[in-house]
């Protein structure tokens, strides 16, 4: 069983990785390391989550996609509580910041580029850059990398243009948006340009190439706009008070409530299709019900405001999805997830 592996052989590596990086950070203080330990402490689930990927790898290939996916995932989310929580509406900062995740696809490389340019703090003791050279190190040792580079690359670009875009004052962040899914609709048709930005969002289509879990342009096809998409929309849509206090940009909040059930459903069913003539088929499905489950089993889900929502949407998926949302909320319970 999907979960059983989950539990047993990713989430205690990834844990000890975890429990590394905050042990670093905690020997440098400052801003910044506190920073790096909030975005640990508040997203570990994102590096839980994502680890699920390293199954689909070759055994002896596991702890270097693992290694990858804790490294990179931590690069995402540190970055995005420096662009949130420190004051900036700079472009070209969020831009600068986030050449840190292009750096570390490139395991031929071996010099960083200043990241913290034109940020005000710069002493993180180094952290930033550890995490860009283990996941160089990760990838010299994945031979399939190379094949799907490409697409690595490409899903990257996008979420450095959503991180830096996002991120500036409201108005001009929503018109850059727009622009860019004006740019890129013939490829995504369909969507409001909030959605393509979600799609813009995850680092799941990362992961699972990464992984080298079957063809890369399948793969690509199957994540590039649905499992990517569904995976955003349900972070921002439990995120929406939360944003709303903070005044930062939500990606859902621009439905109304009726509508929020009816496109997230809209995605999840189509991500349900798309996976289905790819490689490990299967695999793609848990995971597409794990999302479900993981995020509507958050307590924010079920909040005053959002729990008739929630429970709609866990009424239109999959028995599955409704199956792991409870097993999901008996293991935060018990302080697994």
């Amino acid at each position: 069983m999907l979960v059983l592996r989950m539990l047993t052989r990713v989430f205690p590596p990834v844990k000890r990785r975890l429990h590394q990086y905050r042990s670093f950070l905690e020997g440098v203080g400052g801003s910044l390391a506190g920073q790096g330990l909030d975005s640990i402490r508040d997203k570990e689930f994102h590096c839980l989550g994502g680890g699920v990927y390293a199954l689909l790898a070759p055994r002896k290939l596991r702890r270097y996609v693992l290694d990858f996916v804790v490294a990179f995932q931590s690069i995402s989310d540190y970055l995005d509580n420096l662009c949130d929580r420190l004051g900036q509406k700079d472009e070209r900062v969020f831009r600068q910041l986030h050449i840190a995740m292009q750096d570390s696809l490139n395991p031929e490389e071996k010099k960083h580029s200043d990241y913290y340019r034109y940020f005000p703090n710069k002493d993180d003791g180094g952290y930033l850059a550890m995490l860009v050279d283990q996941c160089r190190d990760a990838l010299a040792h994945l031979p399939h990398y190379p094949q799907c580079r490409e697409h690595v690359l490409t899903s990257v670009k996008y979420y450095i243009d959503l991180q830096s875009y996002k991120h500036m004052e409201l108005t001009a962040g929503e018109q850059q948006l727009a622009a860019l899914y004006e740019e890129n609709s013939a490829a995504f048709p369909g969507l409001y340009w909030w959605e393509f930005a979600a799609v813009c969002g995850s680092t799941l289509s990362i992961f699972v190439l990464v992984a080298g879990g079957g063809n890369p342009s399948r793969i690509w096809k199957g994540y590039m706009p649905w499992i990517n998409g569904l995976h955003i929309m349900l972070d921002y849509y439990i995120d929406q008070e939360e944003d709303r206090l903070h005044g930062d940009m939500n990606l859902v909040s621009y439905y109304s409530p009726p509508k929020q059930v009816e496109r997230i459903l809209w995605f999840y069913l189509m991500a349900v299709k798309a996976v289905e003539p790819l490689a490990n088929s299967e695999f793609h499905s848990v995971v597409i019900d794990g999302l479900l489950a993981l995020y509507l089993s958050d307590a924010k889900a079920g909040s005053p405001e959002l729990t008739v929502s929630t429970g709609k949407i866990l009424a239109g998926a999959e028995l599955r999805a409704r199956r792991l949302a409870r097993l999901a909320g008996l293991l935060r319970k018990g302080g697994m997830l």
